[in-house]
């Protein structure tokens, strides 16, 4: 794909912007994978307009020339920018993330914010700490053996509020005798089991 060729664009406008996009970001091969959005967008217009024609034969030959990266590189950071937008940017110009990470955390990242346990912390340099905490945290919360805990505990609930409603279901009922006196007796010791469970962990 890299070899693909075209008449190159005689357009002196576009001869112009490419010179400038390559002045802003002479050094994309140092910042391959920190580079803002708005550089990711550079490489994107440079590939897809084919405005490297004017510099080289092909995009395999212009990026290590101009740009100081492999196109491999250079084709790395469109997809990411082309699958997550410019959130993906902003989180990696303030912490190393890898688009696998990215991929994972990706709904708590909203609005140029960092949405984490309650808190949302805004993507700025001045919270480059709280970020990087805040990230690494949501991904142990993402690793398999957090999300079979979240498993476990979401089966509990589902098991639990079923019982709930069998026992719902029975009182209804209306029993008599021995089944009214059995399912009071249920009734109550679950209740005293979830009284001391509530009081052994502190709430």
């Amino acid at each position: 794909m890299d070899e693909v060729q075209t008449i190159p664009p005689a357009d002196d406008q576009a001869v112009f912007e490419l010179g400038e996009m390559i002045g802003r970001r002479q050094a994309f091969g140092t910042i391959a994978g920190r580079c803002s959005a708005a550089d990711a967008e550079c490489l994107r217009r440079m590939r897809d307009e084919k405005l490297f024609l004017t510099r080289a034969e092909t995009w395999f030959d212009f990026c290590p020339k101009y740009l100081g990266l492999s196109s491999r590189a250079a084709n790395r950071v469109i997809r990411n920018l082309e699958e997550f937008g410019p959130a993906y940017f902003e989180l990696a110009q303030l912490t190393r993330i890898s688009p696998e990470d990215f991929r994972a955390i990706a709904p708590a990242v909203r609005d140029r914010h960092l949405h984490a346990h309650g808190e949302v912390i805004a993507l700025i340099s001045e919270n480059a700490e709280k970020v990087a905490a805040a990230v690494a945290e949501l991904r142990r919360d993402t690793t398999p053996a957090a999300q079979a805990e979240r498993d476990a505990f979401t089966s509990a609930h589902r098991h639990c509020k079923k019982l709930l409603e069998e026992i719902h279901g029975l009182v209804r009922e209306q029993p008599h005798g021995a089944s009214k006196l059995l399912l009071r007796s249920t009734i109550r010791e679950a209740v005293v089991e979830l009284r001391a469970l509530d009081l052994q962990m502190g709430l």
